[in-house]
């Protein structure tokens, strides 16, 4: 007889970034995305994309509030993962580039809603055809290049129903040539998240 997999329901908040290749670098403001990857059958992909202040590469999330630490809420269960990337600080018009691309992909996740709440043939793809456009249209808008990028496999299965620190290494996406050289695919810090059953 199979033994039934673990279901959690699992907040996960942002607890610590470190990056050293940025850690005179000063403060900047960069894009941070993280990817729930595959948390649940039925569920390939959620996604959360946030602007963070990086101070000589650390992000002082200790100062932050639970509303902009949270990343997710969600059911999990057997095989998931998270996925992290960042990118280069951004520039006023890098920002509003990617608050362009943001509200395009939460416009593009709303289309998928909307049409699986139209039973009728054909009467779904015209309901959702606008706010597929305009989805198109923002989606078109260049995001900021990645500088650093990671992910972490995780299974329900091993979580114990305790909070957990979850660690979830860096490398990077650039080379520099610094004091120390710093080359495509090296370790470059690490993103720490906290996992707690709600």
């Amino acid at each position: 007889m199979a033994t039934k997999r673990k279901r959690f329901d699992l907040e996960i908040l942002l607890a610590d970034i470190h990056v050293p290749s940025l850690e005179k670098s000063g403060k900047n403001l960069h894009a941070l995305t993280i990817d729930l990857v595959c948390p649940r059958t039925n569920v390939a992909l959620k996604s959360t994309t946030k602007t963070i202040p990086l101070v000589n590469g650390r992000c002082p999330t200790q100062l932050w509030p639970w509303t902009h630490k949270i990343c997710f809420k969600e059911t999990v269960e057997g095989n998931f993962g998270l996925k992290v990337t960042i990118t280069e600080k951004l520039s006023r018009t890098q920002l509003r580039k990617l608050l362009r691309f943001v509200a395009g992909k939460s416009l593009d996740v709303g289309a998928d809603v909307m049409e699986d709440a139209i039973p009728v043939p054909y009467l779904d793809e015209i309901a959702t055809f606008p706010v597929i456009y305009a989805s198109k249209q923002l989606l078109a808008a260049v995001n900021a290049k990645i500088i650093a990028e990671g992910c972490l496999d995780l299974n329900a299965d091993e979580l114990d129903g305790k909070a957990s620190t979850l660690v979830l290494p860096l490398t990077s996406r650039r080379k520099l040539n610094m004091n120390a050289s710093l080359g495509e695919m090296d370790p470059d810090g690490e993103v720490t998240f906290t996992a707690s059953p709600i």
